[in-house]
């Protein structure tokens, strides 16, 4: 049957079909009849003919090479394309069928650029061949981990097919408010305002347009920050990841608002998550990959790990032969107590296509269960393979989410639950070097004016990371997510303050704007006010202040507690003058009755004298510490200031000294193994042989006593080292 003269034309010129292809239409439908009845040889025939009556026609060639590929002639299908493009080369339908031969080959990365230029070669009119493409690129780039370039293709669709509701359910679905993805990964980016109008190209319903008139408008105004994201936006749309992360740095090093820096710094850390972008990355999938070799004994490791709730969350596909899980660790007891024990993921894994494979966007961690594997199956598997992959963006926060194995006590869970993320996120992320800011761990980059603007938009990819995968919990008949942690408190820990170069906009709702206020309102009386009763003065929480912070405090206002507060927090920030600091005042303060024991705020303090080469002022401030503790905490830390003041003394190269500290030690704990040891090491780091050999000639003589073999094998190391020594 002929196609509707007015409808658009199926090459997708974007023309009405009467004017285009509708002279020789009906040759090509006469030949897919033919093959239809299995006359191929007439068929071919028919189409060969309509080649030589239009061959200066790009959409017959085109039609011919469809033909040919349905008819398995791969090569000829191949040229007909070609001849196509020599007389067009933009056309839209050659390129799309070129990425079809591809994508059949299994060639994802040609098929979409394929696709991609099949795109730019459509006429805008040309809807329903722009929905098939768009539908290609989106699937493609969802398989590639390009969430914001996915976005852009099913959006072009469903703008292209207004009218079919499924598209439009599937991009909410995706994309939507309850999307599985990252607020950062789904959400609709716009352009901001530029400092020189755009080019009218920009209008033209192609994105190859808006990014070129993005590209001249950087290029006229090379300072205007918007400029620069608003191409760093399209080219992250078209897939291009390098060069949109290259445009988005190049507008937050420009911005002057810290909350647009943090937005384009995010864009960039997804854009950083896709395939392509691995040697950027800071958040991969580590992966392990071990052939299987006997199935079943894998099979018998599973139930045994099932059963001992190491592998939970199992689900299979008995049909695609797949088996998914997650393998985890229980957390040591010190979090486990109160009747609430808590487990964190070591690693995914699946089963499929006759291999295991473990991944965790901790290396160390999937390292760790494949050698476990490798180690309960032997032969059963083969070595593991080591892989590096794209992440799913729902894996990069999973260091930081442990999940409940035992819940008696669901306030007690959940208070675990939070200890265990700030305890990630404040003691070991804001550490971690991330090649996202040169190399340095959040709280080194906050002092970097350059870096400082980047840290924004990495702590909100990572917040948006975290909070899509927040645990929830019944209320009612409703499940709402858990609050887990505030990144407020981490930007607060950092210093990250906003600086906004345009006032603050606050979003009213615009019935609240329209709607007058009731007259028996507005005429209301205007109660007296009451002065306030003054409030209580918060306690200040020291632990969770930023360095900034701490280095504002009175040292001589502080207790002796909040001393040993801020040397702790000063600890945990790398900021160890401002601990030594702090330690320094503690100890000269008054006898504290609620605080007997200084010795965490002498050992900083002797250990800052130490690090600055003040060897003599560090033995004095042990001697110091061990006479306050004798005298007011019952020398219940003898033992740990003696030994300071013997390892004091090894620095020194002091071994008669250090000889003399460690023996009082030891009379005082003869018992100890340890001890002798500690001795007779430090003794080797003095190249003191004769007495690294005493030490531990007599740490096995104690070791054998008290039937130690683990002392005793430790001893005879460490004569055979002494002897050596001497």
């Amino acid at each position: 049957m002929s196609l509707d003269p007015y409808i658009s034309c199926p090459c997708g010129s974007g023309k009405k079909f009467k004017w285009c292809c509708a002279s020789y239409y009906p040759e090509v439908e006469r030949a897919l009849a033919l093959e239809q009845q299995a006359q191929h040889d007439a068929a071919l025939a028919a189409m060969k003919e309509l080649t030589k009556k239009h061959a200066d026609k790009a959409a017959v060639w085109g039609y011919y090479a469809q033909f040919l590929y349905n008819s398995q002639q791969a090569e000829q299908a191949e040229e007909a394309v070609s001849e196509a493009l020599k007389l067009d080369p933009n056309f839209g339908m050659a390129h799309f069928l070129r990425a079809q031969f591809r994508e059949n080959e299994g060639e994802l990365i040609g098929a979409l650029l394929l696709y991609r230029k099949a795109a730019e070669g459509y006429d805008p009119e040309a809807h329903d061949a722009l929905t098939n493409v768009y539908l290609k690129i989106y699937q493609h780039e969802t398989m590639l981990n390009r969430p914001v370039a996915a976005r852009t293709a099913l959006e072009r669709a469903v703008h292209f097919q207004p009218g079919v509701a499924e598209l439009r359910e599937q991009l909410e679905g995706e994309f939507g408010d309850e999307s599985p993805l990252p607020v950062s990964a789904r959400k609709k980016y716009a352009f901001r305002p530029t400092a020189k109008p755009l080019s009218p190209t920009l209008a033209t319903g192609r994105l190859g347009d808006a990014r070129k008139a993005f590209e001249q408008l950087t290029a006229l105004t090379p300072d205007d920050p918007a400029a620069w994201f608003n191409l760093g936006v399209v080219l992250a749309w078209v897939g291009e990841q390098p060069k949109a992360v290259e445009s988005l740095q190049k507008s937050i090093d420009l911005e002057t608002d810290d909350h647009r820096a943090e937005e384009a710094g995010a864009l960039i850390e997804v854009l950083r998550c896709g395939h392509g972008m691995e040697a950027e990355a800071d958040h991969l999938a580590h992966g392990f990959i071990m052939p299987i070799r006997e199935p079943n004994a894998v099979m018998q490791m599973l139930q045994s790990w099932g059963k001992a709730g190491k592998l939970r969350g199992v689900r299979s596909d008995q049909e695609r032969g797949i088996i998914m899980g997650v393998i985890v660790e229980e957390l040591p007891s010190l979090l486990a107590v109160g009747g609430s024990t808590l487990a964190t993921v070591s690693a995914k894994l699946i089963v499929a296509g006759g291999a295991i494979r473990v991944t965790h966007p901790n290396r160390e961690s999937s390292a760790k269960v494949a050698d476990e594997i490798r180690t309960l199956l032997q032969l059963a598997v083969e070595a593991p393979q080591e892989t590096t992959t794209p992440i799913s963006l729902g894996d990069v926060a999973l260091e930081a989410l442990a999940q409940p194995i035992q819940t008696t006590d669901l306030t007690a869970t959940e208070n675990k639950l939070r200890d265990h993320a700030r305890n990630f996120f404040e003691n070991i992320w804001i550490h971690r070097p991330l090649k996202s800011l040169a190399g340095n761990g959040p709280l080194d980059a906050v002092g970097s004016s350059v870096l400082r603007k980047r840290v924004f938009g990495v702590v909100k990819f990572m917040e948006d990371c975290f909070k899509a995968v927040e645990p929830h919990k019944q209320i009612g008949e409703q499940l709402v997510p858990i609050d887990v942690y505030s990144f407020d408190a981490l930007r607060h820990k950092l210093g990250l303050e906003y600086v906004t170069a345009d006032p603050p906009k606050v979003n009213v709702p615009a019935e609240a704007i329209a709607a007058p206020a009731p007259a028996a309102v507005a005429n209301a009386p205007v109660a007296e006010a009451k002065p306030a009763a003054p409030a209580a003065p918060a306690k200040r929480d020291i632990s969770a202040m930023n360095a900034a912070e701490l280095a504002g405090l009175d040292l001589a206002a502080l207790s002796v507690e909040e001393s040993e507060q801020a040397m702790r927090a000063a600890l945990k920030l790398d900021a160890k003058e401002l601990a030594v600091a702090f330690a320094q005042a503690g100890v000269l303060k008054p006898f504290d009755p609620a605080k007997p024991d200084r010795y965490p705020l002498y050992a900083a303090a002797i250990t800052g004298a130490s690090v600055a080469g003040e060897l003599a002022k560090a033995v004095e401030l042990t001697e110091q510490g061990e006479k306050y503790d004798a005298e007011h905490n019952g020398g219940s830390r003898a033992t740990d200031f003696g030994l300071k003041r013997a390892q004091l003394f090894v620095k020194m190269k002091d071994a008669d000294k250090a000889v003399t500290a460690f023996d009082s030690i030891i009379a005082r704990h003869p018992e100890e193994g340890k001890f002798y040891t500690v001795a007779a090491e430090e003794m080797l780091r003095l190249k003191s042989g004769a007495n690294a050999l005493s030490f531990a000639e007599r740490g096995l003589a104690k070791a054998k006593e008290l039937n130690n073999r683990d002392l005793e094998g430790h001893c005879q190391e460490l004569i055979a080292a002494a002897k050596r020594t001497a």
